[in-house]
């Protein structure tokens, strides 16, 4: 009897320094039980997560570039350069100043990406909002601060942009909530607010160019009177000094004709002869009241100040249509989801019913070795037992 007893004892020294896989599947067969028992307990505790989780729906809406069209409020003649007048040593010459204002089709859809990504504009929409979204179970936590609850909503919202490989430039903005009706509701609501803030601040920047335009061109232009009005008095001081040079000579006529005898050089202007200088100071004198009948008056007279004053007269009259600019156009609006995107179902089960194989078969091997271990300590006992007896 004791010699059967130590040789089972040997034969479980064996098994216990090799695992045996058919012993392993013969454990786990037995102890089966267990193995659908942590199955059904990770199923049972999925279930009731995914009946306790609240669902996060997502909305999303897409934005693409404005055509030429949107944008033809802003290439307006007038804003596309006029004439600047400067002076030098010699001679007044024109030349065509920069435009004041343009937007091209690639800067628009810049200007309204950079107004999407804006954390300004989504903070103002964020406080303008702030009423319904404390109604949203989750979105609003009054132990917290505005700015960390600005914070916690910044992050529902998700931004990507078209790459290189896109044919067509685009952005996709989508916003995560509780509530699948409000996302898309708000998400449109704050896509069209971030549209237009940032066209109204180019509309604005648009503005406040011309303005400056016009501010630098009055400047120019009274610079322009100032200058001609003292040119002119100087003028004419010049001519009745001349005359008083001529009267006093007896030099009534010119004396050259040509001026080529001179050599090129100008010659004193008495030798102009009273009767040509009197005649000059009075067609500059009589200047005043000519211009009296002139729209402009006096500054006809003043080169290239007409088209200063003709482009201010047009920057005044300028008239861009803030209703009819677009920087950029919503191709797909949010509508609502019908399903959430969290819990995902389907892989919160299949990885219940994964990781619940794994638990029954961890407590059915458990079982199993505890089973052999109560083996092993009632074999000690009896062992033990028999050597007292003999």
């Amino acid at each position: 009897m004791t010699r059967m007893i130590d040789g089972e004892h040997n034969n479980g020294n064996v098994n216990d320094d090799e695992i045996d896989l058919f012993d392993l599947i013969d454990d786990i067969w037995s102890h089966k039980r267990w193995v659908f028992i942590g199955l059904f307990a990770t199923l049972i505790l999925a279930g009731l997560y995914l009946f306790k989780a609240t669902p996060i729906y997502q909305s999303e809406t897409k934005i693409k570039s404005a055509t030429a069209n949107d944008l033809i409020e802003f290439s307006r003649p007038q804003l596309q350069g006029g004439y600047e007048v400067s002076n030098n040593d010699k001679d007044t010459f024109n030349k065509v100043s920069p435009p004041i204002f343009e937007m091209s089709v690639e800067s628009s859809f810049s200007s309204a990406t950079a107004a999407l990504l804006s954390t300004g504009y989504r903070k103002d929409f964020y406080e303008l909002k702030l009423t319904e979204i404390k109604t949203i179970p989750d979105a609003y936590n009054e132990n917290l601060t505005l700015e960390q609850n600005f914070s916690k909503f910044s992050e529902q919202f998700s931004l990507k942009t078209s790459g290189k490989k896109d044919s067509e430039s685009f952005v996709q903005i989508s916003l995560k909530s509780s509530d699948a009706e409000f996302a898309s509701q708000l998400l449109n609501e704050f896509v069209e607010y971030a549209l237009f803030r940032g066209l109204r601040d180019n509309y604005d920047t648009m503005l406040a160019k011309v303005n400056g335009r016009i501010e630098a061109l009055n400047y120019q232009a009274d610079i322009m009177r100032e200058a001609y009005l003292g040119d002119k008095a100087r003028r004419i001081l010049e001519l009745k000094e001349a005359t008083a040079i001529a009267i006093a000579v007896d030099q009534i006529d010119p004396v050259y004709r040509n001026m080529d005898l001179m050599g090129g050089q100008e010659p004193p202007l008495y030798m102009l002869g009273s009767k040509a200088i009197k005649a000059e100071i009075k067609a500059l004198e009589s200047r005043a009241e000519i211009a009296k009948s002139l729209a402009r008056g006096e500054d006809h007279f003043i080169e290239g100040l007409p088209q200063i004053l003709l482009e201010i007269e047009s920057l005044e009259k300028l008239d861009v249509n803030f209703e009819n600019i677009k920087l950029a156009r919503i191709d797909e609006v949010a509508v609502v989801p019908v399903k959430p995107i969290k819990p995902r179902k389907l892989l919160i089960m299949a990885l219940a019913i994964v990781a619940g194989l794994f638990v029954g078969l961890f407590m059915a091997l458990i079982v199993a070795a505890y089973g052999k271990h109560k083996v092993r300590v009632e074999y000690s006992r009896e062992k033990k037992r028999l050597a007292k007896a003999e």
